[in-house]
């Protein structure tokens, strides 16, 4: 599975005022029309305990310069961990969605429409309510990189090279 490259995303929830967030690697569009994504999530997760049908997940693309956020979302910062790991980066809160973090290359602000338990995680497919750029980006695809998650590494697409 190191050999799979895979987009970097940090998946956020939020259920009855508690919201958490992991990165994530397996996330895939699925349709668009209507516009839906399906995402995996570990069931050993604490985020694994808020899903729930019809609850908001957001979907945080992220670039280069997102990488500290990729690794606290990880888990790869030692000492931050729960609700701690939104302390960092430029997160704002959707009303009736998930947070989202404002320098994403994009948000996609979904409800949970399925879960499907596979293996040692959740298919979570997720009906996409709103699509969110950043504020600073007004042209249509952004000088920066996608974040790349490659071999054990975060890289850029650059490095791949």
């Amino acid at each position: 599975m190191r050999r799979l490259a895979g987009a970097v995303c940090i998946l956020t929830l939020r259920k009855d005022g508690a919201r958490a967030g992991l990165t994530a690697t397996a996330v895939m569009s699925v349709s668009a029309e209507p516009p839906r994504l399906m995402v995996c999530v570990n069931r050993s997760v604490f985020a694994h305990e808020l899903l729930d049908l019809g609850g908001a997940l957001c979907v945080n693309v992220l670039g280069t310069s997102n990488l500290d956020d990729a690794r606290r979302f990880a888990g790869m910062v030692e000492g931050v961990s729960g609700d701690a790991r939104f302390m960092g980066g430029a997160w704002f809160d959707v009303e009736d969605g998930a947070p989202a973090l404002a320098d994403a290359l994009a948000t996609f602000q979904c409800r949970v429409i399925e879960l499907m338990p596979a293996g040692s995680h959740t298919l979570v497919l997720c009906e996409v309510v709103a699509v969110g750029l950043p504020v600073n980006r007004a042209e249509p695809l952004p000088a920066e990189q996608p974040l790349v998650y490659f071999d054990g590494r975060f890289v850029s697409l650059g490095e791949l090279q």
